[in-house]
């Protein structure tokens, strides 16, 4: 036996809404706690952010959120956010790209027209390098590589006293 669901305009419209506000609410306090929580102290970083594959039979997807020091490769399907732990209420967005097949999307004219995300494809395409400059307070390769040492062996400590 089976039942028939009527739902009107405002129902669905309110359900999708619902939906929408409590993803973006989930995305923003997964990058909060990523930045609370300080992984190379109070040195700024990169979270890099994309989505994988987890389960190819049933298609679910996992976005994952990975804090760096410099910048990744850029890559379809992914964005950067630049991060400061002295001010968490600020993030910068450095690229973000949809998946390849939805490039054109963006384009003035379309229907998911954003200005800033056709710009990241534009240069994607065109001048990759732009995307993997360098932003303005980086720090030196011998520094990250201290900072790397100190979030490895932190990560290290909190699995073992995990155990």
């Amino acid at each position: 036996m089976h039942s028939n669901y009527f739902l009107s305009k405002n129902d669905a419209f309110d359900s999708i809404e619902n939906f929408k506000q409590n993803s973006e609410n989930d995305w923003v306090d997964c990058v909060q706690s990523l930045i609370d929580s300080k992984p190379f102290g109070n040195h700024k970083f990169y979270i890099f952010m994309f989505v994988k594959r987890v389960d190819d039979t049933s298609g679910i997807k996992k976005m994952y959120h990975q804090p760096r020091l410099t910048k990744p490769q850029p890559v379809p399907g992914s964005t950067l956010l630049r991060v400061d732990p002295n001010h968490p209420e600020e993030a910068k967005i450095i690229w973000t790209l949809p998946n390849q097949e939805n490039f054109g999307l963006y384009k003035q004219g379309k229907m998911f027209a954003d200005p800033f995300v056709d710009e990241c494809v534009h240069k994607f395409l065109h001048n990759r390098e732009e995307l993997m400059k360098p932003e303005e307070g980086e720090l030196p390769e011998e520094e990250m590589k201290q900072l790397w040492i100190y979030y490895l062996l932190r990560l290290k400590q909190e699995k073992q006293r995990q155990i």
